[in-house]
């Protein structure tokens, strides 16, 4: 079974964010969000071999380090707000801490469903609308 593992993916959109970031210049400014698509929650069967329990112990500690790291990644969130002055910028980072906020609760309690991926997903896009929003701050291409 493959982990996705946002702690491996954020730091690298967070860095976009810092002052020797580059985009292409887009004369539009963050795209709204789209509502959010329900995944149904899935209840799966409680482990019942040892193999089973092994895995689902080491799927829940893997998780809550995660959770972790993603906790981490929001203070390193709240640190780059401080340090911006354009507001669309501030606005998408705030949406970013708030979700990752979200996204640390569902992975501490285990949870790494589409929900959660999906939430991890929307977490990048955002951090790349702030990257592109401050490039074009800075006069990027």
């Amino acid at each position: 079974m493959k982990t996705f593992h946002l702690a491996l993916v954020a730091p690298i959109a967070i860095a976009l964010l810092l002052p020797s970031a580059s985009a292409q210049k887009d004369k539009e400014g963050p795209k709204p969000t789209t509502s959010p698509i329900e995944l149904p929650k899935i209840d799966y069967p409680k482990p019942v071999t040892e193999a089973q329990k092994e895995a689902a112990a080491k799927h829940k500690e893997s998780s809550q380090n995660l959770a972790g790291e993603q906790d981490e990644l929001s203070a390193d969130v709240q640190d780059l707000i401080e340090e911006q002055t354009d507001e669309k910028v501030i606005a998408l980072l705030e949406e970013v801490e708030e979700i990752m906020a979200e996204v640390t609760g569902s992975l501490d309690e285990t949870n790494t469903s589409g929900t959660t991926i999906a939430a991890e997903t929307e977490i990048i896009e955002k951090i790349f609308e702030a990257a592109k929003q401050r490039a074009q701050q800075n006069g990027g291409t």
